[in-house]
């Protein structure tokens, strides 16, 4: 009789094969895209498979015995991940947790973690966590997301270009043919009574419509790009005062005194046409909200690089609302001026989009009833 073989031995071939199997299980953690972790019920981690090298750059030992939570984790996302550990402690199971893991090389990888609780099993004896390099798809996601804004920003756009085309554009022609139209016919008859005040209105109509065209062919320019910006040094007081000189008779119809206190001698470094238009539409805004007789101020202040340019008026002022969507595309500021000017608001939107074409900064502080002041930055030096 031979020897009879215990239950609880192996043969060879069994042994081998459960080595075998074990050797399978070892190589497909290895090398899989994910991380397999297990971690104590207080948040250490004690195993880290080896595939953490090829998504976190730290070797598995780097990893563990520490409490990755508090010392690996984005401090903006360690709350979440503290719920979806105690979602898993409570529930047994918890899944696609997403949050920012430390890479060995400063930077940060999104992760998203799913994960069971083993604490009872004997053989494991762990929280098993599953976590899978989200990187690409968040790359893909907030990509998504930017263009998805910039396609909203641009229907904006387009239905303000429409606007402005069919309602704030028809305006000025319509009286330029109205009013034609009308002295046409008095010289006709030889009546010249009311001619020249039919020629100033159909002036300062061809004026406002060929003003407007100007500024929707520059905004059409930075929409699309082919706006040129060459920046030079400058003066500041004569660039101040050659926009001052050309307003001056639009100012001098209400009363208006403009006063450059520019510094006398500062240098700036931007391009002449854009801050031409940045001036002359914020002066321009200025003499539209203030009442005849009134103050427009133009001053400057040094901050580090940067020259600051104030344009500060005496007028009407704004409430908070209109002073918060001031320069949103689609919040439509058209305000009749104190001599019922027509407006756009396009001027403003144009500077915003100026002082963002150069990295500059434009803003506006205003009390109802006392005035507005606004700012816009213009670098000192190149750079």
């Amino acid at each position: 009789m031979g020897k009879s073989v215990s239950s609880k031995e192996l043969t060879f071939e069994e042994y081998h094969g459960h080595r075998n199997n074990e050797e399978k299980f070892r190589q497909l953690i290895k090398n899989s895209f994910d991380m397999i972790v297990l971690m104590s019920a207080n948040g250490i981690q004690h195993y880290v498979s080896e595939s953490c090298e090829n998504i976190l750059g730290y070797k598995p030992h780097e990893l563990t015995e520490i409490p990755v939570i508090d010392v690996m984790i984005h401090p903006d996302d360690r709350e979440k991940v503290y719920e979806g550990f105690k979602g898993i402690l409570l529930h047994s199971k918890y899944g696609g947790t997403q949050y920012r893991h430390r890479h060995k090389n400063g930077g940060w990888v999104y992760l998203e973690a799913f994960g069971t609780n083993q604490l009872d099993n004997p053989v494991i004896q762990s929280i098993v966590l599953n976590v899978r390099d989200i990187s690409a798809r968040k790359k893909a996601e907030e990509s998504l997301k930017k263009s998805e804004e910039n396609l909203r920003r641009l229907n904006s756009a387009k239905d303000r270009f429409l606007s402005i085309i069919g309602h704030d554009l028809r305006n000025p022609l319509s009286s330029v043919i109205g009013f034609s139209e009308l002295l046409i016919k008095q010289l006709e008859e030889k009546n010249y009574k009311d001619a020249l005040e039919f020629a100033e209105i159909i002036n300062r109509s061809s004026i406002q419509a060929v003003d407007l065209l100007k500024n929707l062919l520059l905004w059409a320019k930075t929409k699309s790009g082919r706006l040129d910006y060459s920046p030079e040094i400058l003066d500041c007081n004569s660039l101040v005062s050659e926009v001052v000189h050309l307003l001056q008779e639009t100012a001098k119809n209400k009363s208006i005194t403009i006063t450059n206190n520019t510094r006398a001698g500062l240098m700036v470094f931007s391009d002449r046409d854009v801050s031409h238009l940045i001036l002359r539409n914020l002066i321009s805004n200025g003499i539209k909200f203030t009442p005849e007789g009134g103050e427009i101020v133009i001053g400057t202040e040094i901050n580090q690089n940067d020259v600051i340019i104030s344009v500060a008026d005496n007028g009407v002022g704004m409430e908070k609302d209109e002073l918060e969507n001031l320069f949103h595309l689609d919040h439509k500021h058209t305000s009749p001026g104190t001599d019922n000017e027509t407006g756009t608001g396009l001027g403003l939107l144009l500077c915003k989009e100026f002082t963002d074409m150069y990295c500059g900064e434009i803003w506006a502080e205003s009390i109802p009833g006392k005035g507005s002041t606004f700012y816009f930055t213009i670098p000192v030096t190149p750079g």
